[in-house]
């Protein structure tokens, strides 16, 4: 897969998080999937079930991974990471996610991850659709839990679309790091643009304490999911 763009002000580091789908071969797919180029080389989390299913060799082979016993570990260096992309997603944890639980390696470290606010992409290999062997209702339960948890910091992807995903939550970090210009008496406007890059980066806006946010900035951070942050 080829990058849209040249001359980008930098690359991705990301922490891959491994579920076990309810479709196995949606799990041989996500193993088989080389990352874009704007990514550098990814560590991965493999849940314990995928674990047990048998798909830690394989990703062993490709990955540096990590499993529930190296939690505490792995917590500890999430900062390296600018990134968490889950894939593939089981409807268990995206259950788990749209509910709050936190009862097992994926759904914690979601929220771990979450907490720093970085970006999260969840795959939609294994949301459901209407021609689904499962359940009408359980289809139209697992699609009110993803519109739920899409918004903020966390969105979702594609094979096709994830190169242009990334390099827009690039572009969208480095014209944040350009914009908000100080005025008078060193005060800082926030306007609606801000909101945007903000949402396109999948980061919350962190803003100086005094900074004056515009009505319309405010109604389109709420829109948007997109949470200010004063430091």
């Amino acid at each position: 897969m080829s990058i849209i763009s040249n001359n980008l002000p930098q690359t991705l580091k990301p922490l891959l998080l491994f579920c076990r789908p309810e479709d196995s071969s949606v799990a041989q797919k996500a193993l088989e999937f080389d990352l874009p180029s704007v990514y550098e080389k990814a560590d991965v989390a493999v849940s314990n079930s995928a674990r047990q299913y048998g798909w830690l060799r394989p990703l062993a082979m490709k990955y540096r991974v990590f499993c529930g016993g190296d939690f505490e570990n792995l917590v500890l260096k999430l900062d390296i990471y600018d990134i968490l992309l889950v894939n593939p997603l089981s409807l268990n944890t995206l259950a788990k996610l749209a509910l709050g639980i936190r009862d097992s390696f994926p759904s914690e470290l979601l929220f771990r991850f979450a907490e720093l606010g970085k970006p999260i992409l969840l795959s939609e290999a294994m949301l459901p659709t209407g021609d689904s062997d499962l359940n009408p209702h359980l289809i139209k339960v697992y699609k009110r839990y993803w519109d739920s948890v899409i918004g903020g910091t966390v969105s979702s992807f594609n094979e096709d679309n994830l190169a242009e995903k990334t390099v827009k939550i690039i572009r969208a970090r480095f014209a944040l790091s350009k914009t908000a210009a100080p005025v008078s008496q060193g005060r800082v406007f926030i306007t609606r643009d801000d909101i945007i890059a903000a949402c396109e980066s999948l980061e919350p806006l962190k803003v100086p304490y005094g900074s004056v946010i515009t009505d319309i900035a405010r109604e389109e951070a709420l829109a948007r999911g997109v949470s200010i942050v004063f430091e």
